[in-house]
């Protein structure tokens, strides 16, 4: 992950969490404090690209500018062979990442962002600062319940390194931000306000004025008239056209004098637009043409509500098994079959796909108490119940097969239900919480003590004999989610409430621990959670936020990165697949996400899902609930012409 030595990390007063990104300078890091847990980023800096001396002229301007919309620098660091700066973390990314995103951007999300640059720039303007490389790469995003805040980054350093490429080469930075006398060597607070003028343009067209090499660039920066499309709204145009003057004396004179301009024109569009300034999301997806179904492989009834589906290869397993023993298969046993668990309140039901030789089958295994979630483990599974942990058998489920119940006085509800008392892993008494390793080695479960809150979070050892080997104490009021994110760690997920607001929600505090409950190191989301659809075992989170129901939120933890992901309907169901991501909408619609979360196809499903999931790869399951009626549909992915390799 980095170039540090292990004994420089140790000696370090940061702990990396990873890296971010390779800039013109050196990479940059994510990482937080070993003490305090505040997260920064650690900005390398060659010392062959940056001599000493020439570095330590230019740290002033950087450690002098302190305001919200500027990345402050709190300070150099030393270790024996690398030397970096320690910078704000901005968990947004940049605005070059938001911009390629094709999303429809709301003009007030667009206004906004240039209000932030413009309003640093003139705090740096008045300490006499020129920034000289304003462009998307440069501006960092902070997120926040209402959307991002810009905040420009590289003050000095910037300038620093166009001075020495222009010492070597001649080159003076990134010609399609520049403005017409920056290609001979003069610079002036106007180039800035210039580079602002793209960043406007681009930001409501999806382009950029002028394009092509750099010879191409220059010669249009020097020469050809601004061309501004129907796209951008109207009261912009004046000041895209002042901002783009040939000649420095011709632009706005300062920051101030472009900004006010810019609060005018959005009073301006705010007029024009009506009800749906208020109405239109901040990001909008681009429409996907959604493919429709022509035919489902399979649609069975079902009985009740699925909440859960598991594919499962029963069969296999036990064949597997029985060859291991020395035992011959039985030749009168029925043939191997795709099979599904359906997670059903009290039930799990074993549900086999009609083949062309046999008709689908179904055994119900019935529970004493509704079940949440069924996990498997390498000897079978454990259910995850309103107030306790059962063990399953494997042997339970097989079809075609009676298993007769543990307690024999409880009767038989239908011929192909079996009513079990299963083995108990674990009995809380109460609504509990818990998260299980993938490798089925341990636990953690969470209950609230007497004053109302979790009081201490059990760790388990699973096993024949699970037992709790460590108790870690807390007193936390609004934990609300526990989970796995590899074989060694936890995290542990609680709303942070502002006081001074009626208690209201603004952000998510998450602590994570090792599986022998040492806290190594906290993160706080600046924005509340409305639910976590979603944990991978790659510390990714999907997660949706209130206030923005066509959203989803891709978090990712390490390093910390969090990224909007804009649907055409609300979010109600997500699967975690071999390929990426399978979404299911309110509206019908099914999304499939590549692993970076980009949409890679669509198409119209059922309403109303319950529950989703993949086997074979390409086999998406949709259970669906509606008016009492229940279905579980069978889609051959393959089919659709979507942008995957199967």
């Amino acid at each position: 992950m980095s170039h540090f030595s292990d004994t420089e990390l140790r000696r370090s007063k940061y702990r990396l969490l990873g890296l971010v990104g390779q800039g013109q300078f050196g990479r940059v890091y994510c990482a937080s404090h070993r003490k305090t847990g505040k997260l920064v980023a650690l900005k390398e800096l060659s010392k062959d690209r940056f001599p000493t001396n020439k570095f330590l002229r230019e740290l002033r301007f950087l450690v002098s500018l302190r305001h919200p919309n500027i990345v402050v620098c709190h300070a150099l660091e030393h270790i024996q062979t690398h030397r970096y700066l320690v910078m704000d973390y901005c968990e947004g990314g940049t605005l070059r990442s938001l911009l390629e995103a094709e999303y429809q951007l709301h003009p007030a999300l667009c206004l906004s962002l240039i209000q932030h640059i413009l309003t640093g720039l003139g705090h740096a303007h008045q300490h006499q600062i020129i920034h000289s490389d304003i462009k998307p790469e440069n501006i960092l995003l902070s997120i926040h319940a209402n959307g991002w805040t810009a905040r420009i980054s590289d003050f000095g350093i910037a300038r620093l390194s166009q001075e020495l490429s222009t010492e070597a080469t001649g080159n003076t930075g990134s010609p399609a931000y520049m403005s017409p006398e920056r290609f001979y060597g003069q610079n002036s607070f106007t180039a800035d306000l210039y580079a602002v003028g793209i960043l406007l343009y681009e930001l409501f067209a999806g382009y950029r004025p002028f394009s092509g090499t750099p010879i191409e660039l220059m010669s249009a920066h020097l020469n050809k008239p601004v061309i501004i499309p129907e796209t951008i709204p109207v009261p912009l145009h004046p000041i895209i056209l002042t901002a783009l003057q040939k000649l420095p004396a011709r632009r706005y004179h300062s920051a101030a004098e472009m900004l006010t301009a810019l609060q005018d024109a959005e009073i301006a569009i705010r007029a024009m637009m009506g009800s749906a300034w208020g109405e239109t999301p901040l990001i909008k997806a681009v429409k996907l043409l959604a493919k429709p179904i022509d035919q489902y492989l399979q649609q069975i009834p079902l009985t009740t509500e699925v909440q859960q589906i598991l594919p499962v290869s029963i069969r296999s397993m036990s064949g597997d098994r029985s060859q291991q023993e020395g035992n011959r298969p039985n030749k009168q046993e029925q043939p191997d079959r795709d099979q599904t668990l359906l997670v059903s309140g009290k039930r799990v039901i074993c549900q086999s796909l009609a083949t062309a030789s046999a008709p689908p089958l179904q055994k119900t295994v019935r529970l004493l108490e509704p079940l949440h979630e069924l996990v498997p483990q390498p000897d079978g599974y454990l259910a995850i119940a309103q107030r306790s942990i059962y063990r399953l058998s494997f042997e339970l489920f097989q079809l075609g097969q009676t298993e007769p119940a543990r307690q024999p006085q409880l009767p038989l509800l239908e011929p192909t239900t079996v009513s079990v008392v299963p083995e108990l892993v674990a009995e809380f008494g109460q609504i509990f919480m818990a998260t299980l390793a993938s490798n089925g080695n341990w636990m953690v479960t969470a209950k609230n003590g007497r004053t109302g809150a979790i009081e201490c979070i059990e760790i388990w050892r699973l096993g024949a004999t699970p037992a709790i080997v460590r108790r870690v104490k807390t007193s936390n009021q609004h934990l609300f989610r526990l989970a796995a994110l590899d074989n060694r760690h936890f995290v542990a997920c609680s709303h942070v409430a502002d006081c001074l607001a009626d208690a209201c929600i603004n952000g998510i505090l998450m602590k994570i621990y090792t599986r022998r409950g040492n806290e190594i190191g906290s993160l706080t989301l600046p924005l509340p959670l409305h639910e976590v659809l979603a944990v991978t075992s790659d510390y990714k989170l999907l997660a949706t936020e209130p206030g923005n129901l066509t959203t989803l939120l891709l978090i990712h933890l390490k390093p910390l990165q969090i990224r909007r992901i804009s649907l055409e309907s609300e979010p109600i169901r997500v699967a975690i697949v071999e390929w990426g991501y399978v979404v299911a909408s309110k509206n019908g619609q099914i999304t499939l996400l590549n692993p970076y979360a980009e949409p890679i196809g669509c198409f119209e499903g059922p309403t109303h899902v319950t529950a989703i999931a993949v086997t074979n790869v390409y086999t998406l399951l949709l259970a669906t609930w509606h008016n009492q009626q229940s279905y579980l549909y069978t889609i051959d992915l393959r089919t659709l012409d979507l942008d995957i390799i199967f």
